[in-house]
């Protein structure tokens, strides 16, 4: 299997010629926005950050946000399975809850499941670009961000337009997505509908999905710009379980409803934003193998305020946040209490040009949770240019974990909840320099992250009940690794991106190491035109992973290719092969990811 990748790897290097980027994609790659909250260069940026841009997006063989997120360096992703099934994400070996996941500035994680977010349950087909900040953002952000924020941005409606993507492949792939746009100077609007789905390549493992979303934008309403924005998403699957312990007749039915309201408008030397969202969650699951039945409902409502204003050599952010969380949950016949949390915030951080080649940062945010109590997270750091070409940045930050709903509270078939849970805290240590030396860019981090009081789920299994535990706060972890990515033009018509990162994410308690998360990840891109089809070659490796029990799941390498035809200024036919050498693999123990397939289409653009 490795020679045959890597001999049609080798094939396409030669063959591969590169895309000259496009206007709207080199803004995307320079400037992020997560990491500060305000608009910055990523070679600027005090934290490490990677942007994705729509144009990298269209390039590859992704089919939602988390196949994306398998290219960039410091990020283990982990499904359960092929696609539609659970997927999370971990940056720089934290767990999937310490990740901070956006859409548009709106949160996805929420504390009514576990406090992660679901990476499959995102499509791409209208996302910009995507940004994420690795290491610990709770100084902007608060809970859920120790291990960093992963932000998915949305096009903005742009022109009259009218964008259309279909297709199909093997075991029955179907890709459909429609936008229509008109951006008029004063108003704005958009629609998009998505709709994928995909039978499966093993018994009840069928995925079909719906994602409606609608944009309208006011963009000088007597002095504001005011954007209202809603979703609706909701899926249906089987979830054939693990190869140990299947579930031929467990499904699934997943909705997401978004509503965001948010206005600007220049104040004073500043400029004022306010936000309001509101976002219902609802998972339903039924295994009538196993009689066992679950509804979980999730309402999480937000408000949030942010003043930014730049003077002279000083960049200043301030702001307050105000959040309720609520919880209700059916298991198995069983109706557990309604619960929820709160939470108020405020913080500031401050950016100061010492002189022309040093920039200090200083943040810190004061949280208090209704349950975790009142927290205060500072971060400093410090970018300086050294030259032209290069910037060394070095920071220290922490973090903190407010306990779920679901930690504190579930209750069924044994394991329960504990209210009685510390939050997590972290500290994190970091250094990176970004350099350009010819047609090379280059970024290297070095990183080590603890976290204490980590909480953990704690068996209390009898014969009569596997089942049986708690939520205890046991252990500490301790992540360090480096990362590097790498861009090179091999010549002016050909680009190759490059990445490698070594993270030894550990227990300090039991010194075992993190379930799921590999020592070695690396991955490899190239883009290119030719005779009028852009090409793209994507291949990622990372070595093996340990979960419970010691179960090990084995080295893999993985190499997708896309074709898209775009000689026709308005048409693109494309071409997808994933898994192109027919990988046997597994990101999560005993769940069998896809083998190779093949996806023909079209999108178009009036």
């Amino acid at each position: 299997m490795f020679r045959s990748g890597f001999l049609i790897l080798a094939i396409a290097l030669i063959l591969v010629i590169s895309l000259p980027l496009a206007a709207e994609d080199q803004a995307d790659v320079t400037v992020i926005v997560t990491a500060e909250r305000t608009a910055q260069p990523v070679s600027e940026s005090i934290a490490t950050a990677t942007v994705i841009t729509a144009k990298q997006i269209r390039e590859g063989a992704a089919q939602n946000v988390a196949d994306v997120l398998k290219m960039v360096p410091g990020v283990t992703v982990q499904q359960n399975g092929q696609t539609g099934s659970l997927t999370s994400a971990h940056l720089r070996g934290t767990a999937t809850s310490q990740v901070l996941v956006l859409v548009d500035g709106q949160r996805i994680t929420s504390a009514a499941f576990g406090g992660a977010a679901d990476l499959s349950k995102l499509p791409i087909s209208d996302v910009l670009r995507i940004e994420v900040i690795r290491g610990p953002a709770s100084s902007l952000y608060g809970s859920d961000a120790i291990g960093g924020v992963i932000n998915v941005i949305t096009r903005k409606p742009s022109g009259r337009k009218v964008e259309t993507r279909l297709g199909g492949g093997t075991n029955d792939r179907m890709s459909r997505f429609v936008s229509v746009s008109d951006g008029g100077e004063k108003m704005a609007w958009k629609l998009t509908t998505d709709f994928p789905a995909y039978g499966g390549q093993q018994s009840n493992s069928d995925y079909s999905a719906t994602d409606l979303s609608g944009r309208l934008d006011f963009n000088n309403l007597k002095g504001w710009e005011l954007s209202l924005k809603a979703n609706d998403y909701h899926d249906a699957l089987g979830l054939p379980g693990p190869s140990t312990f299947p579930s031929p007749n467990d499904r699934q039915w997943w909705n997401r409803t978004s509503f965001d309201l948010s206005a600007n408008r220049a104040l004073g030397a500043g400029r004022l934003e306010l936000n309001l969202g509101s976002m219902n969650q609802k998972l339903h699951e039924v295994n009538p193998d196993f009689f066992m039945l679950t509804n979980i409902d999730g309402e999480t409502e937000t408000a949030d305020a942010i003043y930014r204003v730049t003077r002279g050599r000083q960049d200043l952010v301030l702001g307050g946040e105000y959040m309720t969380e609520s919880y209700k949950d059916v298991e198995g016949g069983s109706v557990q209490a309604d619960k929820s949390i709160t939470n108020s915030a405020l913080y500031a951080q401050d950016r100061l040009a010492i002189n022309t080649s040093t920039d200090l940062l200083i943040g810190a945010r004061l949280d208090d949770h209704s349950t975790a109590g009142s927290k205060i997270t500072p971060r400093i750091g410090l970018n300086r240019a050294m030259g032209e070409k290069t910037r060394v940045r070095a920071s220290y930050a922490e973090g903190f974990r407010a306990p779920s709903l679901v930690d504190l509270y579930y209750n069924n078939f044994g394991t329960v909840g504990n209210p009685n849970l510390k939050p997590e805290k972290s500290h994190q240590y970091e250094v990176g320099v970004n350099t350009m030396i010819g047609k090379d860019t280059m970024d290297l981090a070095l990183f080590t992250n603890k976290v204490a009081d980590q909480i953990v789920w704690t068996s209390a299994a009898t014969p009569g009940n596997p089942w049986a535990g708690t939520f205890s706060n046991v252990s500490e972890a301790r992540q360090q690794g480096v990362e590097l990515s790498w861009d090179h033009s091999l010549t002016k018509a050909v680009n190759l991106c490059a990445f490698y990162s070594y993270i030894d994410a550990r227990n300090q308690t039991t010194g075992a190491r993190l379930p799921g998360i590999p020592y070695n990840q690396a991955g490899l891109t190239l883009a290119g035109k030719m005779n009028g089809w852009n090409t793209a070659l994507t291949g990622r490796w990372s070595t093996d992973r340990i979960y419970g029990g010691g179960v090990k799941v084995k080295a893999v390498a993985v190499i997708d290719l896309t074709l898209t035809d775009d000689s026709q200024k308005s048409v693109a036919h494309y071409i997808t092969f994933r898994n192109l050498t027919n990988a046997h693999y597994e990101e999560v123990a005993g769940y069998q990811a896809e083998g190779r397939t093949v996806e023909v289409g079209v999108r178009t653009n009036w």
